[in-house]
């Protein structure tokens, strides 16, 4: 057998030459995948050898690489009759150019220009494709296909290494923003310098041997325009400007007629507490709080107050029922140093304490989304100066009265673990064991996701303790709960 072939891989052309016997087949293998295959009968196998070297040389002119199988061997009569038949061949065909290898008719039979010893043989028959066809039409379309896709490339088509870098692009932004804002917050909570720009309040409680216990309380507002607004024990409010030089604090203000006058303070300043200190003893006059950031204007302030005095009113039914509110509150609970005792609902967690030298007892009630809170301290008293006043010497509901100051005092200053506190009107409650008392409605906030808590706050007073109640819960609760808020309130005693 052998074989000849034509053209590159994709164009490629095959001659398979066999010989069995007299027999000479010749297979032609096209490149869309098609084949025609010839057989030709010869009076001898020496005859059928001639005609494959003919048909061999033939294509050799042509262009094609002989190559696979290793040509058998001849006898030495077959070489000689086909050395001695190729001058003749030569001698009565003229010479002729050879054809450009991809200009081969599609239809031409490898026999036309061949000289057959058989004249009368009849014509090749043309066979159906050979099965090994099938690889190469399978081959070539996914050639055309790849070069098709090529094409398709352009500015427009999409690119996976762009996208991918795109998206590094995007979580690297989302990393940096990511670092910048910790930083931010790292540098605001650690590393930047205290702003004494805020609302301050503080109170001192001093105490000497053979003297009664005195309570200080200040309010301090410094804004970024450099005015302060300052008021101790809860006194007119003196409004003016500040500065702060060498670590003093210099506050500038005039008086109801006028006058001009200077306090100056040394102080410490942290991030939410300022110490104000006696520039001359060095003595530690009170320790303030940071309340605020930024203290609202006299104008916004105002406008607060007076729409919290307007709207916090209470509205709802105000008759005493003692059956109705010993059924609400029935469970008798005292303060643990016996200065006060009350009644509550069934099923509230109940706590008291106190403290050794009482001055200071308590009673928390709570059951969600309600609390009580029950307080009584010497200080309130001292300060509305009910140890030495006579109840008598003060009309009903009086706004000079020792219950009315108490009241007010712990509306300014005990209310600081509520955020965003504020109080209505103080009317008159007397409904309890504990004499003439003041109540007022309140309103404070329940956290950034909490809502809005709304409540009672209740003054009353002892000899010598002020006891205050604030009993609250949310506000769209406290229509259901104002009944047992009044009945626990109702029910203080000695």
């Amino acid at each position: 057998m052998r074989r000849f072939s034509l053209g590159d891989a994709v164009d490629r052309k095959v001659v398979v030459l066999e010989i069995q016997g007299p027999t000479l087949t010749v297979v032609r293998l096209k490149p869309d995948g098609s084949s025609s295959r010839q057989e030709q009968s010869l009076p001898s196998e020496a005859a059928a050898r001639a005609a494959a070297e003919k048909v061999a040389q033939e294509l050799l002119g042509r262009g094609y690489v002989e190559h696979g199988a290793a040509k058998p061997a001849r006898t030495q009569p077959a070489a000689a009759k086909a050395a001695a038949a190729k001058p003749a061949a030569r001698q009565a065909a003229p010479k002729r150019p050879a054809p450009a290898p991809r200009e081969e008719p599609d239809g031409g039979g490898l026999f036309d220009d061949l000289e057959l010893v058989e004249a009368s043989s009849p014509p090749l028959a043309r066979l159906a494709p050979l099965p090994t066809a099938a690889p190469s039409s399978e081959a070539a379309p996914k050639r055309k296909a790849k070069k098709a896709g090529k094409k398709k490339k352009g500015p427009g088509a999409a690119n996976p290494d762009a996208l991918d870098k795109r998206v590094l692009g995007a979580v690297a932004a989302v990393g940096l923003a990511l670092v910048c804002g910790l930083g931010y917050m790292a540098y605001d909570a650690f590393l930047k310098p205290p702003s004494i720009v805020g609302v301050w309040k503080g109170s001192m409680v001093e105490h000497e041997i053979g003297q009664s216990l005195t309570h200080t309380a200040y309010s301090l507002a410094l804004d970024e325009m450099k005015r302060a607004t300052m008021s101790i024990d809860g006194g007119s409010a003196n409004s003016g400007t500040y500065s702060v030089k060498g670590g003093r604090l210099l506050l500038k203000f005039k008086d109801e007629d006028g006058e001009s006058f200077e306090r100056t303070y040394k102080i410490k300043l942290e991030r939410a507490s300022l110490a104000l200190i006696d520039p001359d003893s060095g003595k530690l006059l009170v320790d303030l709080i940071r309340q605020f950031s930024q203290p609202a204007s006299e104008a916004q302030s105002g406008k607060a107050k007076a729409a919290a005095v307007k709207d916090l009113v209470d509205d709802g039914d105000k008759k005493v029922d003692p059956e109705a509110d010993k059924a609400l509150a029935s469970i008798e609970f005292g303060a643990k140093d016996g200065a006060f005792k009350l009644r509550h609902p069934p099923g509230w967690q109940a706590q008291t304490g106190a403290r050794p030298d009482n001055t200071y007892s308590y009673i928390l009630l709570d059951k969600d989304p309600a609390k009580i809170t029950v307080y009584a301290d010497t200080t309130g008293s001292l300060i509305s100066g009910s140890d030495s006043a006579n109840p008598g010497d003060f009309p009903e509901g009086s706004e000079f009265a020792p219950v009315q100051k108490a009241h007010e005092h712990y509306a300014k200053t005990g209310t600081e673990d509520l955020s965003g506190y504020q109080e209505g009107k103080a009317e008159v409650f007397k409904d309890s064991g504990l004499g003439e008392g003041r109540m007022s409605v309140f309103t404070a906030s329940a956290g950034m996701f909490g809502g809005k808590l709304k409540g009672y706050h209740v003054t009353l007073l002892l000899k010598d303790r002020r006891v205050s109640v604030l009993a609250y819960c949310h506000e769209e609760d406290f229509p259901k709960m104002r009944p047992t808020f009044l009945a626990v309130c109702r029910s203080l005693s000695r």
